[in-house]
């Protein structure tokens, strides 16, 4: 019977399911490290569209040799699938590698925005519905979901302004045609660093990173959530193959470290196959809730 371990020579995908300028900046970092553990060539191409569902398809429909491999956040893995029909499920169409990063997600306000505080929010859009407009990388996703919660539970009418992408997302705020948008910490640090603010912190504590921005729990939200990413292979791939890319890497990430935490502020939060498994089951129960929040 001839090895399920892909020839040395193979060249392995990575597919991105999103325009580049989002996650793929995270993969740019710890790719290299995959390319000397595992004596391949590995690469990685951006297919978007769908937030995310498109590429994710691809791969789901991928051979499970792992020579195609998907790198994805939570919204194409636990979110698209309980808002539209995808062609695939997290648990049945996928079997994790393992999860890169976790991390929290902050409400930002633009600098020119004029807003400074939820209590700001409140009173514009209690003064003038869906005057105040939030930006996210596409309909359906987290960031999505989150605001269109944040919303509801606040009693408040916001307007989303879905943009192609993060980084359209991002340029959308600086630019001023957006007030709002909900980011993961890292973006959000070095957006705060050109002159956007945090306002609050969709997590269940203060950050120690930012211990003197509330969170949105204390300003009368009970909402929380986190952005991660997890690298994933066709559901059916050996378990030899699946183990060989796992130990590849954590090894790339703990090589990888020092850069991620100067370039991005973030350490990676390593979880292995079978780990990230049970963390994306416990995410979707997480994730039909805020969806049912959200009323969307």
């Amino acid at each position: 019977m001839p090895s399920t371990t892909p020839h040395p020579t193979a060249s392995i995908q990575i597919v991105v399911p999103f325009p580049p300028g989002g996650i793929d900046l995270i993969l740019q970092l710890f790719i290299n490290g995959l390319k000397e553990r595992l004596c391949q060539d590995v690469t990685f191409i951006n297919r978007p569209g769908g937030t995310g569902a498109v590429g994710s398809l691809e791969v789901a429909k991928a051979n499970p040799d792992g020579q195609t491999l998907l790198f994805a956040s939570q919204g194409p893995l636990v979110y698209q699938p309980q808002l539209n029909s995808v062609g695939y499920t997290a648990l049945h169409s996928f079997v994790p590698v393992c999860r890169v990063t976790s991390t929290p997600s902050v409400l930002m306000a633009s600098g020119n925005s004029g807003i400074n505080t939820i209590k700001d929010i409140v009173i514009a859009s209690k003064a003038a519905p869906l005057s105040i407009s939030y930006s996210t990388p596409g309909t359906g996703g987290l960031p999505h979901i989150g605001m269109a919660a944040f919303s509801k539970l606040m009693g408040i009418d916001l307007t989303h302004k879905p943009m192609a992408g993060a980084a359209a997302a991002i340029k959308a705020l600086k630019d001023g045609e957006a007030e709002l948008i909900a980011e993961q910490l890292p973006t959000a640090m070095a957006l705060a660093n050109e002159g956007a603010k945090i306002i609050g912190v969709f997590a269940t504590q203060r950050l120690s990173a930012l211990p003197e921005v509330p969170t949105i729990k204390e300003l009368g939200c009970d909402l929380s959530f986190q952005s991660w990413n997890a690298l994933m292979a066709p559901a059916n791939t050996p378990s030899d193959i699946l183990q060989r890319l796992s130990e590849a890497c954590l090894g790339a990430l703990i090589e990888a470290t020092p850069t991620m935490n100067k370039k991005m502020g973030i350490d990676p939060a390593y979880l292995g196959s079978a780990q990230t498994a049970t963390f994306i089951a416990g995410e979707l129960d997480k994730a039909r809730e805020l969806i049912r929040v959200s009323g969307l």
